[in-house]
């Protein structure tokens, strides 16, 4: 098994993009001019923390009235981003148009036109088999519901190849 890289401390997102009112949900991640295949649009940083690590902070955060932005990194092994970063604004989509492409970084999976919301699926990012969000994406791909166990999706395995997490994408490998 290979040894995740550790993240920065903090994160990156690109110049073209910007946070704005979403008619998905609250605030995302808008497009300011044209981004092609393949551009970077975000790096994430944050600290690493085990699964009862996360647990704990997420337990805290609810009792404070706060919010901790996560995603799985590894088996056992979570980013915690840092607070405040615009990163946190991105939106889910099942018909997202950005996508990972190692650990940290996510990719336009498409052309992106000026004005478009930024929008990742969020069935890639998650391990946890007892995550499950509402999904208001409108998109025609819209599975209704978003899990912790939609890794397990064959068409989701077929569409995303390698664009997951690496805690997922070595599930799917294995199973």
């Amino acid at each position: 098994m290979e040894t995740t890289p550790l993240p920065g401390p903090d994160c990156w997102l690109s110049p073209h993009a910007r946070v704005d009112q979403s008619a998905i949900e609250g605030q995302g991640l808008f497009a300011t001019a044209p981004i092609s295949t393949g551009t970077v649009i975000s790096r994430f940083g944050g600290r690493l923390v085990t699964d009862p690590e996360l647990r704990q902070l997420l337990a805290d955060a609810s009792a404070a009235g706060t919010y901790v932005d996560t995603l799985s990194i590894g088996q056992d092994l979570n980013l915690v981003l840092p607070p405040g970063v615009p990163n946190h604004a991105g939106n889910h989509s099942c018909d997202p148009n950005i996508w990972w492409v190692d650990p940290y970084t996510v990719v336009a999976r498409r052309d992106v036109e000026r004005g478009e919301e930024l929008t990742l699926d969020y069935g890639t990012i998650t391990d946890d088999p007892t995550f499950q969000m509402p999904c208001s994406c409108r998109s025609t791909a819209c599975r209704g519901q978003v899990t912790g166990l939609d890794w397990k999706l064959p068409r989701l395995q077929a569409e995303y190849g390698q664009h997951w997490v690496p805690v997922l994408q070595e599930r799917i490998a294995n199973s």
